[in-house]
Protein backbone atom coordinates (compact mmCIF):
# COMPACT_ATOMS: atom_id res chain seq x y z
CA UNK A 1 0.00 0.00 0.00
CA UNK A 2 1.11 3.50 -1.17
CA UNK A 3 1.21 6.17 1.09
CA UNK A 4 0.30 9.67 0.16
CA UNK A 5 1.92 13.38 1.84
CA UNK A 6 -0.65 16.25 1.06
CA UNK A 7 0.97 19.73 1.23
CA UNK A 8 -1.62 22.47 1.05
CA UNK A 9 -1.81 26.12 0.81
CA UNK A 10 -4.21 29.05 0.55
CA UNK A 11 -3.00 30.69 -2.45
CA UNK A 12 -2.97 28.00 -5.34
CA UNK A 13 0.97 26.51 -6.68
CA UNK A 14 3.85 28.35 -5.72
CA UNK A 15 4.63 27.41 -1.83
CA UNK A 16 2.69 24.05 -2.51
CA UNK A 17 5.03 23.40 -5.29
CA UNK A 18 8.03 24.67 -3.13
CA UNK A 19 7.17 22.36 -0.29
CA UNK A 20 6.49 19.48 -2.59
CA UNK A 21 9.32 19.41 -4.72
CA UNK A 22 11.46 19.50 -1.73
CA UNK A 23 9.75 16.58 -0.04
CA UNK A 24 10.08 14.95 -3.12
CA UNK A 25 13.57 15.32 -3.52
CA UNK A 26 14.09 13.94 0.81
CA UNK A 27 12.00 11.13 -0.30
CA UNK A 28 13.89 9.67 -3.07
CA UNK A 29 17.15 10.07 -1.31
CA UNK A 30 16.23 8.16 1.51
CA UNK A 31 14.77 5.35 -1.34
CA UNK A 32 11.02 6.09 -0.44
CA UNK A 33 9.05 5.72 -3.85
CA UNK A 34 6.14 4.13 -2.06
CA UNK A 35 4.97 7.41 -1.33
CA UNK A 36 2.82 10.22 -3.47
CA UNK A 37 3.72 14.04 -2.96
CA UNK A 38 0.11 16.47 -4.54
CA UNK A 39 -0.04 20.05 -3.82
CA UNK A 40 -3.66 20.82 -2.95
CA UNK A 41 -5.54 24.62 -2.73
CA UNK A 42 -6.59 23.95 1.52
CA UNK A 43 -9.81 25.17 -0.14
CA UNK A 44 -10.16 21.54 -1.77
CA UNK A 45 -8.28 19.92 1.43
CA UNK A 46 -11.68 17.95 2.06
CA UNK A 47 -11.42 16.01 -0.98
CA UNK A 48 -8.30 14.72 0.24
CA UNK A 49 -9.22 14.15 3.99
CA UNK A 50 -9.74 10.38 4.15
CA UNK A 51 -6.54 9.79 2.23
CA UNK A 52 -3.93 11.94 3.42
CA UNK A 53 -1.04 10.17 5.73
CA UNK A 54 0.62 13.75 6.40
CA UNK A 55 -0.54 17.33 5.71
CA UNK A 56 2.08 20.00 5.13
CA UNK A 57 0.41 23.50 5.73
CA UNK A 58 1.64 26.60 4.16
CA UNK A 59 -0.87 28.19 6.40
CA UNK A 60 -2.11 28.54 9.84
CA UNK A 61 -4.34 25.58 10.22
CA UNK A 62 -7.34 25.43 12.72
CA UNK A 63 -9.13 22.41 12.39
CA UNK A 64 -8.18 18.77 13.69
CA UNK A 65 -7.29 16.17 10.94
CA UNK A 66 -7.12 11.91 11.26
CA UNK A 67 -3.21 12.21 10.05
CA UNK A 68 -0.76 14.39 11.72
CA UNK A 69 -0.33 18.49 10.69
CA UNK A 70 2.90 19.76 9.68
CA UNK A 71 3.42 23.68 9.65
CA UNK A 72 5.60 24.02 5.38
CA UNK A 73 6.24 27.26 6.65
CA UNK A 74 10.21 26.89 6.74
CA UNK A 75 9.76 25.92 3.71
CA UNK A 76 8.94 29.41 2.62
CA UNK A 77 11.01 31.95 5.27
CA UNK A 78 13.16 29.40 6.93
CA UNK A 79 16.86 29.01 6.85
CA UNK A 80 18.75 26.12 5.41
CA UNK A 81 18.99 24.88 8.41
CA UNK A 82 15.20 24.87 9.66
CA UNK A 83 14.22 23.64 6.24
CA UNK A 84 16.38 20.02 6.77
CA UNK A 85 14.99 20.36 10.07
CA UNK A 86 11.40 20.40 8.76
CA UNK A 87 12.75 17.03 6.06
CA UNK A 88 13.73 15.29 9.04
CA UNK A 89 10.47 15.67 11.21
CA UNK A 90 8.50 14.76 7.80
CA UNK A 91 10.86 11.99 7.47
CA UNK A 92 10.68 10.59 10.96
CA UNK A 93 6.44 11.43 10.25
CA UNK A 94 7.15 8.69 7.32
CA UNK A 95 8.93 6.14 9.22
CA UNK A 96 5.93 5.55 11.70
CA UNK A 97 3.58 5.30 8.80
CA UNK A 98 1.51 1.82 8.96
Amino acid sequence: MGYRIVVACGAGINTSTLGEDMIRERLSKEGREDIEVIHVLMSNIEAYEDNMDILVSMQQVYREFKCPVVSGLPFLIGTKSEKEALLDKIMELVKNLK
